[in-house]
């Protein structure tokens, strides 16, 4: 489980944005990194605070809380095909002789299971956004940035 936790905040789940997809790709290239937009504190749907000032409905709490449990039950077979494909690749690198041909077979699952939980997480975002209002994607905005400028603030 804290393997799945440590997941989840090295990829943004638990404090996701709920921004186009666009917003966070031009953003990114812009600084020329793969995080720069700002992120809603932790659980911000399950929040009374911000329910209210966001105006989510009860069934929008839910639906967003439904998207990210299912999205948390993917990612944890995720994080476990990349900690398999991390562990083979490396085993296959220890050896004193491993082919190209293996080492690139390797690689690439590995590749592949990073880009799944790349994928998962994109995909909970989307689903996110799409149960979001316009205002609401740009009140979320708002906290985001908020909460950026005041890190010590309690969340």
């Amino acid at each position: 489980m804290r393997n799945i936790l440590t997941l989840a905040l090295a990829c943004g789940v638990l404090g996701a944005p709920a921004l186009p997809l666009e917003a966070r790709t031009s953003q990114q290239a812009k600084s020329g990194t793969s995080q720069t937009t700002p992120r809603p504190p932790s659980h911000w749907w399950t929040s009374e605070k911000y329910r209210q000032e966001l105006r989510l409905t009860p069934e929008q709490s839910a639906e967003i809380e439904r998207i990210v449990q299912g999205s948390m039950t993917r990612l944890k077979g995720d994080k476990e095909d990349l900690d398999q494909a991390q562990s083979d690749f490396r085993q296959l690198m220890e050896r004193p002789v491993a082919s190209e041909r293996e080492l690139l077979k390797a690689a690439e699952r590995l590749e592949m299971a990073r880009y799944s939980i790349s994928k998962e997480r994109t995909t909970m975002l989307v689903r996110i956004h799409s149960v979001l209002t316009p205002e609401q994607r740009r009140g979320l905005d708002a906290i985001a940035k908020r909460n950026e400028r005041e890190p010590n603030r309690s969340r």
